[in-house]
């Protein structure tokens, strides 16, 4: 699948927590050594993360497939799966210098500073991208309780 196809993709929904980027395992912004959950929801007002899917097991494991938009523009895709979304966990970077700006956006709410990787063309074909940790995101998803 190719990210832009992702991107044109219906979500399920979306939100403006920054928290959901930083997991006790993972960490979709490494560039931002600083933990962001003191961040409110309402701080951030450029930072959006659209969920294609994000499926809860058992109430502790879930998949989740969403992108991350910086002022309305697509800069990666991020993945999470198992337990608290840490045993997978993988990022797509499409827009370097888009995300650049995210950082340094994220910073001044945090005030610091860092470098970026992991990025991708969003037109590349990424095989992987929306199928991990044995599931894929047009699958069958069945509840384990």
């Amino acid at each position: 699948m190719k990210p832009i196809d992702l991107y044109n993709r219906t979500f399920e929904s979306k939100h403006n927590t920054l928290g959901q980027l930083k997991g006790f395992y993972y960490d979709h912004l490494p560039e931002i050594e600083d933990d962001f959950w003191g961040i409110k929801e309402e701080q951030n007002k450029k930072v959006t993360i659209r969920e294609y899917k994000n499926f809860d097991f058992d109430g502790r494991r879930y998949w989740l497939l969403a992108s991350v938009w910086f002022e309305n523009d697509p800069v990666m895709i991020i993945q999470n799966a198992g337990r608290e979304g840490d045993d997978h966990r993988r990022r797509f970077i499409t827009d370097k210098e888009k995300y650049k700006e995210m950082i340094k956006y994220i910073h001044t709410l945090l005030e610091t500073d860092s470098e970026v990787a992991d990025c991708y063309d969003p037109n590349d074909d990424i095989p992987d991208l929306d199928s991990f940790y044995g599931h894929t995101l047009d699958g069958t998803f069945k509840r384990h309780y």
